[in-house]
């Protein structure tokens, strides 16, 4: 059986899937038990197979990518939801719902953890493999729970008041394990549930995007431990230095929150980890811990802007 990972991108951002991947090998002591399933957009799987050949030329894992092309109901939803200029941007909005479908994509995939790409991952993954030992149907997702309260999911509160009386607590749906063995027709029509609820308030009702419907799908999640996600550092400087963590217990560090990613944004939070793993970087040390800078800034407009998960309210109607 492997220790199934999932990933889903584009090419634009290439590199920090090179650079997870890299940080599971080297904290894995059994990397040939781990099998990546990478989700791409479609003519792209011969990049991704050469770029992950000229990085890992000696691969000791399986790997698996294939393509996705979301529904016309997809595709509706996200197009009257964000009306993106950008085809990039277009595209990756389509691969982040690629992980609903992963049980499609991939013939005879079961358990799996999910992970985006903007994270470093410091601890064996099978550790959190088998943090949940055995999933049931009235149980198949687990998610590490963070501080964003239910009620910040959504611009019109009164309209979701049941929903929000069911919601105790939140996951960031950047790390989740499930089991898409359980994933059946009840699951898909919860999911088509509530891109029509948002459908009914003009698409402005989720702040979250996907995260808010994982959320409102999977209210009862089982929640994994803290250190499997230690999120929020693409938020602005001087929100993410609030969100220092022990990296000796750090299973990952996610750059969650916000558009600063470490390979754009050189002063930003544990920049030196995600150089340390980045394999076109090779070569550069790891860094002690108390070698990480914060660097403080005053906050400019595209920070004052900053939605959660990176939307952009400046171009809110």
């Amino acid at each position: 059986m492997y220790i199934d990972i999932a990933f889903s991108l584009n090419q634009a951002i290439y590199l920090s899937l090179l650079t997870a991947i890299n940080s599971i090998i080297k904290n894995t002591p059994k990397i040939e038990q781990v099998r990546f399933n990478i989700v791409v957009p479609p003519q792209e799987i011969a990049f991704f197979r050469e770029k992950i050949d000229e990085a890992f030329p000696n691969q000791p894992f399986a790997l698996r990518i294939e393509e996705f092309t979301p529904s016309e109901v997809i595709k509706q939803y996200l197009n009257s939801k964000y009306r993106e200029q950008y085809a990039a941007r277009r595209m990756s909005r389509n691969m982040q719902f690629a992980r609903f479908f992963l049980g499609d994509i991939f013939p005879g995939l079961t358990k799996v953890i999910y992970l985006d790409t903007d994270l470093v991952v410091l601890k064996d993954i099978a550790e959190l493999f088998n943090a949940v030992q055995s999933f049931s149907a009235k149980q198949y997702f687990a998610g590490v729970p963070h501080g964003l309260p239910p009620i910040l999911h959504f611009t019109k509160p009164i309209a979701v008041l049941d929903e929000l009386q069911q919601m105790k607590k939140t996951f960031n749906s950047g790390v989740f394990l499930t089991d898409f063995s359980y994933w059946n027709q009840a699951t898909y029509s919860k999911l088509n549930y509530y891109l029509d609820l948002e459908g009914k308030y003009n698409y402005r009702l989720y702040k979250v995007g996907d995260e808010t419907i994982l959320n409102l799908m999977f209210k009862d999640f089982i929640p994994l431990d803290r250190d499997w996600n230690r999120s929020g550092y693409g938020n602005c400087r001087l929100i993410a230095s609030l969100l220092r963590c022990d990296l000796e217990r750090a299973g990952v560090i996610h750059w969650s929150g916000g558009y600063h990613k470490p390979w754009n944004t050189p002063n930003i939070i544990y920049a030196e980890l995600w150089n340390h793993y980045n394999p076109e970087n090779r070569g550069t040390p790891y860094p002690d811990k108390g070698t990480f800078l914060i660097f403080g800034s005053f906050l400019d407009k595209e920070d004052f802007f900053e939605g959660v998960d990176g939307e952009d309210l400046s171009t809110r109607e």
